[in-house]
């Protein structure tokens, strides 16, 4: 038994010393793999160069039938780029007409909204010149709403504080008589009588931003402010007064629309009404000096002046509020027209009309 017993030991151990040997044989056949790679790899290294050559090797000539390449056809040598006349910490010259950093007045303009009723305009005050007196006195205006209009003035007029003549003759202070009409609404128009005179545009838009600027210190918060576009003139005026060149009231109307935004201020766009594709004042509106309405033009005015208001849920819609959508109706639409008074006059009595030399 206990010869076995040494037997089985021995063959154990004989096992044991042959897995032995033949894992220092594996490894020594890799160790001997892995010194040849190292070597080639060093081998080839130093047969590549480890320099460029100085020059190309020459081509070698073109067979026969092929016709060498001509100097002219080689591509030229790219020039280096000059860099001093682009890479510079100086500042840029302007290129631009300085009309072009204004936003289009179009595009700072109220959209078309559902027609109010005209009783919105009754705790409107409306800031003006004699443009905005037709308002008034015309039947086809807004006679309900309040006026602060004065016959051939300018912002500078009220912000100045001078003492102003009313269409009925009474005499104030526009800004003690806008506080006193305590609106909910103020409508501004000025410029037809400061852009008389030419080179004027950047004291013209000072006051008036200074004229906001006071309109907004005396009144409460919650009053809603509307700047109108200055409407343009017929073709024929600008030989007699060419400050109010149309061009030149476009660009004007850009820097108020402007004005109107960094106000906090909406811009209704009036020349959309009241001007024609020619840009010039449309004929059948036109009263005789080619700058005041008539009653038709009016008309054209307080239609547009309702389809273009600030939205708020308490406004006098026409047929209801538009957007409100009621429960039991979900899918009803409503329908709304302006009405249109009984035609008026074309002119406004002698006595009463408004001048017809400037706004």
């Amino acid at each position: 038994m206990a010869k076995k017993i040494m037997g089985a030991y021995e063959i154990a151990s004989h096992r044991r010393v042959r897995r032995a040997q033949l894992r220092v044989c594996v490894a020594a056949l890799i160790t001997v793999g892995l010194l040849g790679a190292a070597g080639a790899t060093m081998e080839l290294r130093d047969r590549i160069p480890t320099t460029a050559p100085e020059s190309a090797p020459a081509q070698s000539e073109p067979a026969q039938s092929e016709p060498a390449q001509s100097e002219a056809q080689q591509p030229a040598p790219a020039e280096p780029v000059n860099k001093s006349a682009w890479n510079v910490g100086t500042p840029v010259a302007q290129t631009l007409d300085a009309a072009h950093y204004s936003p289009d007045w179009r595009m700072n303009a109220l959209p078309a909204v559902p027609a109010v009723e005209l009783s919105y305009f009754d705790t409107a005050t409306f800031v003006g010149d004699s443009l905005t007196q037709g308002l008034e006195l015309y039947s086809t205006g807004l006679p309900n709403a309040h006026y602060c209009a004065y016959k051939s003035i300018g912002p500078n007029a009220i912000v100045n504080k001078m003492t102003l003549t009313r269409a009925n003759g009474a005499q104030e202070v526009a800004l003690d008589a806008l506080v006193a009409s305590q609106p909910d609404y103020v409508y501004m128009l000025l410029g037809t009588n400061s852009l008389v005179s030419v080179g004027n545009d950047d004291s013209f838009i000072a006051y008036y931003s200074a004229m906001i600027d006071m309109f907004k210190e005396a009144l409460p918060e919650g009053v809603i402010y509307y700047v109108q576009a200055i409407p343009a003139v017929a073709a024929d005026v600008v030989r007699a007064k060419p400050g109010l060149d149309n061009a030149r009231i476009q660009q004007i109307n850009c820097r108020l629309a402007q004005l109107a935004m960094e106000k906090g201020c909406y811009f209704i766009d009036l020349q959309e009404a009241l001007t024609g594709p020619d840009g010039n004042q449309i004929a059948e509106y036109a009263a005789r000096d080619g700058i005041h309405y008539n009653a038709q033009g009016y008309q054209a005015w307080v239609d547009y002046l309702r389809t273009h208001t600030a939205y708020n849920k308490r406004n006098p819609y026409v047929g209801g509020n538009p957007y409100k959508i009621d429960p039991e109706y979900p899918n009803a639409v409503f329908e709304y027209t302006v009405s249109t008074p009984e035609p008026a006059p074309e002119e406004l009595p002698a006595e009463s009309e408004p001048p017809a030399a400037e706004g």
